[in-house]
């Protein structure tokens, strides 16, 4: 693909069509990791585009070739599907050039968002820089709820079908809990919607301190959250006698997910909320259902009806409890 000089501070590796939905593409594209190294060893690159799903594995030493061999450290930019965020947020985490170097947007994106947008001589002005940090936001805004930092319900609707199709191809499970906040509206109505919406803040910080990185926490709105318990594949292997034996339960449920969604029901009931004021502090407690695929449910669907129906059951056996699909009255 011939670019003009002016155009060659951007680089793109992997097949465009896969990377962008519209706009024009104004950089320079190499059809395959192997010919964007040695491209990137011969000029040097402002940003590096990836198509995520085009690398060989091991993905991360593909990933780490390709740095190493950039002359000025250039930034590079996975482009990476939803299924694939968490994996590479555990990189990012782990290595310390990772974190330097390595960023990532989720696909489809918008080419013209990447590019036209952008001064290609590298120089912006203050227009520029403003119509960059528009474009992230309105970017991020799409699957991010923008109270709490969580993902949103769209992103729910795109993500499970996805889990659940790699866990049935992987072999492991998938589990979903839904929960919201008991009485929510009486402290809403009582200490007004700014004290609400710290409350919910809150309540986002906690459930990602019970979590590990690669699951998935969600607003699905009002104080109503999803939280996606997974295993990244490639763990398995390093892990498999602890799954073996956290996965031993009555119900089929893995234990570890279990033990982690009753440790954030035993915080929240613990936490003191400060806003609320003396005498409501640690006095907020939650309610939510347990489902796993494929022992409860067969699709995304129906293993969110299924763990919305044991958040139910939470709700009518009393409040702050964390109800197992088939094993009422957990807590």
């Amino acid at each position: 693909m011939q670019m003009s000089a002016e155009h060659n501070n951007r680089l793109l590796i992997g097949s465009p069509s896969r990377a962008f939905t519209d706009g024009p593409v104004r950089m320079r594209v190499c059809n395959n990791i192997f010919e964007g190294i040695t491209t990137a060893q011969r000029q040097s690159y402002e940003t590096i585009y990836v198509v995520y799903s085009e690398l060989p594995e091991p993905k991360i030493q593909a990933v780490h070739a390709l740095h190493e061999v950039c002359p000025d450290a250039a930034k590079i930019c996975l482009l990476v599907q939803m299924i694939e965020e968490p994996e590479v947020c555990e990189w990012r985490r782990m290595h310390s050039w990772a974190k330097e170097v390595l960023d990532y947007l989720i696909c489809p994106v918008n080419a013209a968002a990447m590019t036209a947008q952008k001064r290609m001589d590298g120089a912006k002005t203050a227009e520029d820089q403003d119509k960059d940090r528009r474009i992230e936001a309105l970017e991020t805004l799409v699957v991010q709820d923008d109270l709490t930092g969580l993902k949103n319900r769209r992103y729910l609707r795109q993500f499970l079908p996805s889990i659940l199709e790699k866990a049935k191809a992987n072999h492991f499970q998938v589990t979903l809990l839904l929960f919201d906040i008991d009485d929510f509206k009486h402290y809403n109505d009582s200490y007004g919607h700014a004290v609400g919406d710290d409350v919910l803040r809150q309540t986002a910080a906690l459930i990602r301190k019970c979590c590990r990185n690669q699951d998935v926490v969600i607003r699905l709105g009002g104080d109503e959250f999803a939280v996606i318990f997974w295993d990244i594949p490639g763990q398995q292997a390093r892990t498999a006698q602890s799954d073996s034996d956290r996965r031993k339960s009555s119900q089929g449920h893995p234990r570890q997910t279990v033990f982690m969604a009753e440790r954030f029901r035993q915080e929240m009931a613990s936490t003191p909320f400060e806003h609320l004021g003396p005498k409501a502090k640690g006095s907020l407690t939650i309610s939510g259902g347990l489902a796993t695929f494929p022992v409860d449910a067969a699709s995304a669907a129906e293993l969110f009806e299924k763990a919305d129906q044991a958040m139910l059951e939470a709700k009518r056996d009393g409040k702050n409890i964390i109800h197992l699909v088939g094993q009422p009255n957990h807590h």
